[in-house]
């Protein structure tokens, strides 16, 4: 027998959210069987089995957010009694009959109300009621002093889980806390929450969604940002794409816009080595591989995976990868290493018929480049107006690592690379 524990999937997890179980109790397992999909900081993740055998019990159920190492689910030989997970009413001779329906292929032990008590993650109400709670749930109620005992839990079973504790926790925060009222000043009726009107709808955040809200809000608070925007003229850039992707035939891989800026990008990152740093305890960290990251919208929110060694790739082998990376993305299956060691990104809204905007840093990089629309405009060209392609860039930076001087020098070496595209290609 041996515990499943919560996986570390990505560098910055720190914890995961049982997503939705693929396996149930009593069924077979074969290493390497997908047992159940995690929500990370990041991306939906599987939960591979690392050996055979049965599936005893699991532990935490969909929807719980439960630290890394914490066991999830218990896989045995198969032999002998298989304890299954009993819903919060079921009790008695009845529960045991329906468990043994749902599970005919292994003998069942009922919990009784004693080891219902005993199990980890309840206590005992005041009146003999069971208290389910899950451990970070508990954890989370004991540091804001929230009494579980006058909570309903909206988990599996009336489980408390952490959205119950961060419901209760907005609820302090938007109720203003009543001060007692002078001699001569009139009682005050204290407002409660507020209440939304019936001609609104309310839609609950996804989990990913969540950690991107909170991931943003602290990039924002505690990164000093500051932005410099220049204009590349494009029309060299666009009429070499159109001769690169004629040449390349039917099956040939066809490069993007954004592939020639993301090299671009790669190779000024390479001539000014503190753009492709960041700031960690007090010191600056430059990092050797230059790999860059590409904002990629999904329908629940957005991810950045990240081409590796990007400076040494020629644009083809960019295009491919940014391919590939971006139909996973939105299939929902990219892996951890998909996501990690980006040291720059690139956010491309350009496709969306967008004027001008600015991106937020993505921790722990020192610097991001958003990218708008390539419009035709008038410039002079030795005293005549000539129409041109002209797209803006704005490069968000973290002031602590990089200065305004830098930041212009950077943009400019972009603008030279692009505005000279078969410098792309060598």
């Amino acid at each position: 027998m041996s515990e499943v524990t919560m996986p570390r999937l990505s560098d910055t997890m720190q914890v995961g959210t049982i997503a939705h179980w693929l396996k149930k109790s009593g069924d077979e397992i074969k290493k390497g069987d997908i047992l159940a999909e995690i929500e990370t900081d990041k991306a939906t993740m599987d939960l591979e089995a690392y050996e055979s055998g049965t599936l005893q019990q699991i532990l935490v159920q969909e929807g719980e957010t439960v630290p890394i190492g914490q066991p999830v689910a218990i896989i045995g030989s198969g032999a002998g009694v298989q304890q299954v997970e009993q819903p919060a009413t079921a009790q008695g001779p009845a529960a045991a009959q329906t468990s043994a329906e749902e599970t005919p292929t292994a003998p069942v032990a009922v919990e009784n109300t004693t080891a219902q008590q005993k199990s980890p993650g309840t206590t005992e109400r005041g009146d003999g009621a069971v208290i389910k709670a899950s451990p970070l749930a508990r954890r989370m109620a004991e540091e804001h002093s929230i009494d579980l005992h006058q909570m309903q839990g909206t988990g599996p079973g009336g489980r408390i889980v952490r959205d119950d504790i961060e419901d209760v926790l907005e609820k302090r925060q938007a109720t203003p806390v009543p001060t007692a009222p002078s001699p001569a000043a009139p009682t005050q009726e204290v407002p409660g929450p507020v209440s939304v009107p019936p001609e609104r709808e309310v839609t609950p955040l996804s989990r990913v969604q969540l950690l991107i809200a909170r991931r943003l809000t602290e990039s924002k608070q505690t990164i000093p940002h500051f932005y410099v925007s220049s204009e590349v003229d494009m029309t060299d850039a666009l009429a070499m794409r159109q001769t690169f992707n004629a040449n390349a035939g039917e099956d040939g891989v066809k490069i993007t816009v954004n592939d020639l800026i993301v090299k671009a990008c790669a190779l000024a990152l390479e001539k000014f080595p503190e753009v492709n740093g960041s700031f960690k305890d007090g010191q600056l960290v430059k990092y050797k591989h230059i790999n860059v990251g590409i904002a990629v919208d999904i329908p629940s929110g957005l991810v950045v995976p990240v081409i590796r060694d990007t400076n040494i790739k020629g644009v083809r082998s960019i295009a491919r990868e940014a391919k590939a990376l971006i139909s996973k993305a939105r299939e929902n299956k990219l892996a951890p290493v998909d996501l990690e060691g980006g040291t720059f990104s690139v956010s491309n809204l350009g496709m969306m018929d967008v004027s001008n905007f600015i991106a937020v840093i993505n921790p722990p990089q020192a610097a991001i480049l958003a990218v708008a629309s390539t419009r035709k405009q008038f410039v002079p060209v030795d005293g005549q107006p000539v129409i041109r392609d002209l797209m803006p860039m704005t490069l968000s930076a973290d002031h602590r690592v990089i200065y305004g001087a830098t930041v212009a020098r950077f943009l400019q070496e972009v603008k030279r690379l692009l505005q000279n595209p078969y410098s792309l290609l060598g």
